[in-house]
């Protein structure tokens, strides 16, 4: 049930330009029974699957900008490390609630992003603004923190950066969202691997040959969740839409969890 679920994110967010992170950490935490830090672990892991994979049909069909990537990586890969850094000593010293708290903030700032772009009508293809790059390498730095502690792609931070600062179109900064992510998913995932303890705990809950199989799918779902939403151009509301309704589901169990509630 969880493997399904969690493909199902991963075919919903490969098609606009969001890894799932926000919701493959509550779905690792909450349903899968893994502690916090194992459910980042797991989180970056998938979402670089799907970066990979989706980001492999956007780039295929000539829909990134690497020249934004080279720009965004170099701010992303170091807050990325420090990022993931803080959330391990932030788990070990103190409280995940902090931890929960900050995502459940940033769950907020990226619906309010998605929600505002679509009552404003975005056009699929046009571009919202020239290139600003003190506030883009400034935004992404913050998209690839926010990686590296939260366990997410960053993807809704990037995503509005290459449209708002970036001068993308629709399908070029999601494609160009998962080329960073490609890039700094690894880096965020290493950090987490090698400084935490989150590992064993992974491998002796589900085994090594069942993570190795669900990053698999993973690629081959986000791949063809990539070229589904290239070729038969979806229409964008109807996905965000989706989308919508299942980042505010995790964000309820975010505030359920922080107030006690259960």
């Amino acid at each position: 049930i969880i493997l399904a679920i969690l493909l199902l994110i991963v075919l919903i967010f490969s098609q606009i330009g969001l890894g799932g992170g926000l919701l493959y950490v509550p779905v690792l935490h909450y349903m899968g029974g893994l502690d916090y830090g194992a459910s980042i672990l797991g989180s970056l892991g998938l979402v670089f699957s799907v970066a990979f994979g989706s980001g492999f049909a956007h780039n295929k069909n000539r829909l990134t900008d690497t020249e934004l990537v080279k720009k965004a990586i170099v701010t992303a890969i170091p807050c990325a490390i420090i990022g993931a850094l803080s959330s391990l000593w932030l788990i070990d010293k103190m409280n995940e609630d902090v931890i929960k708290t900050l995502a459940l903030l940033i769950i907020i700032w990226i619906l309010y992003q998605t929600i505002k772009r679509n009552l404003k009508g975005d056009s699929e293809y046009t571009t919202t603004s020239d290139f600003n790059h003190p506030v883009y390498a400034a935004g992404t730095g913050f998209g690839g923190f926010s990686c590296g502690f939260l366990g997410i792609g960053g993807g809704g931070i990037y995503v509005t950066m290459n449209r708002g600062w970036g001068g993308l179109g629709v399908r070029e900064a999601a494609g160009t969202s998962f080329l960073i992510a490609a890039f700094v998913e690894p880096i965020a995932f290493t950090t987490h691997f090698f400084v935490g303890n989150s590992w064993g705990e992974l491998t002796e809950s589900y085994g090594l040959l069942a993570i190795l199989l669900t990053f698999v799918l993973a690629v081959v779902t986000a791949y063809l969740g990539g070229r589904t939403a290239i070729r038969y151009q979806l229409p964008v509301k109807a996905v965000t839409g989706i989308f919508v309704v299942m980042v505010i589901l995790g964000l309820l169990r975010y505030t359920i969890d922080l107030l006690g509630l259960l």
